[in-house]
């Protein structure tokens, strides 16, 4: 299994809403995916930046997992290099409408 698919499934696996991946190739040359997920709450964010870290571990990979914002922090970030997720509590997500940034990019939606 790739990272993405193993970053996307822990996401999922801690049923984040409205997770898009945008593939960002043609934008930036530091970053391949995007991925911005919604979630009800902070404790729903740690514990999806927590399951991201705990499933690529798993699977072997020798990933650099770098985390910003705090365990209080309704928007998380986790930098992985290729891949970069944007966890956001609900209300959040619409205050910094990332989406609207990579609208232009091709995007794959999931949903549980």
């Amino acid at each position: 299994m790739e990272l993405k698919e193993i970053v996307i499934h822990a996401i999922l696996e801690k049923k984040a809403m409205a997770v898009k991946a945008y593939d960002c190739m043609d934008i930036t040359p530091f970053v391949d995916t995007m991925i911005v997920a919604s979630t009800n709450n902070i404790r729903q964010n740690n514990a999806i930046a927590q399951n991201i870290k705990d499933r690529i571990k798993e699977a072997g990979l020798r990933v650099d997992f770098r985390m910003e914002g705090k365990a209080d922090s309704k928007w998380l970030l986790v930098d992985l290099g290729s891949i970069v997720v944007h966890l956001f509590v609900k209300e959040e997500r619409q205050v910094y409408q990332l989406d609207r940034l990579y609208a232009d990019c091709p995007v794959e939606e999931y949903d549980i």
